[in-house]
């Protein structure tokens, strides 16, 4: 088969899956990209389609950085035992880095144009070079494919399609509810999936109640919530909400973290749109996937003016400076920053810390 390299997001899920249906492999598979649930999810798929689960004499596995290619090399070339096919799973060697491994690299390379039909080779990377010769042989001899993060409106269908095995129906309040919590990470959202189903029940509905008690709010989300209180102007909901956390055994510093990282994006949310830029440009410019974080995050920085954010992320460095040198207790020094913060009135003055 010609070789190629797709994107997961265009053509690259689709032929594979194709593939796996029909059993038409490539010799050579290189797995890798920001996703990394839908990277093991079809190294496992590709494995199991072919070769049988309790074949181990046919699959050989290697999980270290670095592995032994003449090892590599070896079971690549050798016939399979009974059976149709062998599989070599290369997992994070480190060889398609930039600049590491490159004699190793080149005898993976010539290896490529002697894999025999019965082999199949998969490398699964986390660090990949596309200039690199080891990506370009690969690509051109089989398939790569680089899964990237599936947006805000490809989530939620695998969402749905996820529950409607079961015949289990969410509602839009829910679903919205349920990516908040999950950050939309692809395996959180598994692992809650799971735990949902089995509440609701085959044929159920689930509502953003159900998900409100059994999906737990992360960290950030929390914090940001906390923000909103200060924002607000809400002092004793600030308190109550930092002390909650505190009851949760969440460390001030960790808290104190994510404070100034909350600020530090309202800031940057509020520069973008002062200078007039769209959401696809702000979601670029400020790393985030989705654009309800970005309705999220413009909704809460309304509540302050450019000048105070700026301040508040200055007080925020401070602080973890401050602590960090011994001057302060953290767990003082993030309520004083609330106290601050949550002051009514005009917009304080920043300083050194919370002072």
């Amino acid at each position: 088969m010609a070789g190629k390299q797709v994107k997961q997001k265009n053509a690259g899920m689709t032929q594979l899956q194709s593939e796996l249906k029909e059993e038409t492999f490539h010799r050579v598979y290189l797995f890798f990209g920001e996703e990394r649930y839908l990277v093991l999810k079809m190294r496992d798929n590709l494995v199991r389609a072919a070769v049988s689960p309790d074949d181990t004499m046919n699959l050989n596995i290697h999980k270290t950085a670095w592995p032994d290619v003449s090892k590599i090399m070896d079971e690549c070339l050798a016939m399979p035992f009974f059976a149709d096919r062998r599989v070599v799973l290369v997992q994070d060697s480190g060889y398609f880095a930039a600049g590491k491994g490159k004699e190793e690299a080149e005898k993976l390379i010539g290896l490529l144009g002697e894999l025999p039909e019965t082999t199949i080779l998969l490398f699964v990377e986390t660090e990949v070079d596309k200039r690199s010769r080891l990506y370009k042989a690969v690509s051109k001899a089989g398939l790569s494919v680089e899964f990237e993060h599936p947006d805000e409106m490809e989530l939620a269908r695998w969402v749905v399609s996820q529950l409607s095995e079961n015949r289990i129906r969410i509602t839009k309040g829910a679903l919205q509810m349920l990516l908040e919590r999950t950050g939309a990470d692809m395996t959180m959202l598994r692992a809650q999936l799971d735990k949902l189903a089995a509440c609701a029940g085959e044929g159920g509905t689930l509502s953003e109640t159900d998900v409100g008690g059994l999906v737990a709010e992360r960290l950030e989300t929390r914090v940001f919530d906390l923000v909103d209180a200060v924002g607000h102007r809400d002092r004793r909901g600030a308190i109550s909400r930092y002390d909650e956390l505190l009851r949760m055994q969440e460390e001030p510093n960790r808290i104190l973290y994510f404070l100034g990282r909350q600020f530090n994006l309202l800031y940057l949310m509020k520069v973008l749109s002062q200078k007039g830029k769209g959401t696809v440009e702000t979601m670029k410019v400020m790393d985030l996937r989705y654009s309800f974080q970005i309705r999220k995050l413009s909704d809460q920085a309304r509540f302050f003016t450019t000048e105070q954010l700026r301040h508040a992320v200055a007080d925020c460095t401070a602080m973890e400076q401050r602590f960090k040198t011994g001057k302060i207790d953290v767990r003082l020094g993030v309520e004083l920053l609330l106290v601050k913060y949550s002051r009514p009135g005009e917009p304080v003055r920043g300083g050194a810390g919370a002072s």
